[in-house]
């Protein structure tokens, strides 16, 4: 099986690294901490909005604090956002493998359907952790700009981001199964992954800025379970669904 899942990566990782949506995805996430910190502040007596003073806000809640108003753009399009991004960079992954037929090929030398699932979600999981790499480095970028104060608890900070990187196994799993279940119909799979990733996102907040270590191993813990869970769903799908 190791052998099988190792030649599956290495053709998927080669097939990821030559899809321009991967850099489109890893493009977007660098730019919205600079459309985010753009409209801090810009609400109306009615609605007001918080402005951003602390770069990190941009990413996450700071400990006792919060990133914005509920109506504010920075408490909803903040680094949660990339979970919706990579569900999106998976369909269309997963959908070109059905509408070009490519699937078939892969399970003629691939015969077991949980190698397909394990490859495609690491590389979910891998576009995932550089989308949310990217999101911090532009908004590292985007706070020098605006000269944003960076103070933060390093620890903190490093425990939420590898918190959300552990989550991110969740998230792709279940929009695994979402584009398996669709095939090659990438609209509905699309949807979705929209309407799923909208309602579920708000739960990565549980990896703030205040991050504990138990916060993260429990990530983790729940990273693996969700993905093994959801993974066999996926795999179920491939089974009893036609490849077609």
């Amino acid at each position: 099986m190791a052998i099988r899942v190792r030649s599956m990566l290495k053709m998927d990782f080669y097939r990821l690294f030559h899809t321009p949506a991967l850099y489109i995805m890893l493009l977007i996430a660098a730019i919205i901490p600079a459309m985010v910190l753009s409209t801090s502040g810009s609400g109306n007596a009615q609605s007001p909005s918080v402005e951003m003073t602390n770069a990190w806000q941009i990413v996450e809640i700071l400990p006792g604090g919060v990133s914005g108003s509920v109506s504010d753009f920075g408490s909803f399009a903040n680094i949660n956002m990339v979970f919706i991004f990579a569900g999106l960079l998976l369909s269309i992954f997963v959908s070109h493998d059905y509408s070009s037929g490519f699937v078939k090929n892969i399970f003629t030398v691939h015969s077991r359907k949980m190698d397909y699932v394990i490859s495609k979600s690491l590389i979910g999981i891998f576009g995932g952790a550089g989308m949310i790499i990217t999101y911090v480095v532009g908004a590292v970028v985007v706070g020098i700009f605006m000269g944003k104060s960076f103070e933060v608890n390093i620890a903190g900070l490093v425990m939420c981001l590898l918190s959300k990187m552990f989550l991110m196994a969740i998230f792709v799993s279940l929009f695994l199964a979402i584009s398996v279940f669709f095939k090659s119909k990438l609209w509905m799979t699309i949807v979705f992954t929209f309407l799923f990733g909208m309602m579920l996102y708000p739960a990565a907040s549980v990896a703030t800025l205040g991050t504990t270590a138990a916060v993260m191993i429990g990530s983790l813990v729940a990273g693996i379970a969700g993905a093994v869970g959801i993974g066999a769903i996926s795999s179920l799908f491939l089974k009893k669904r036609d490849l077609v």
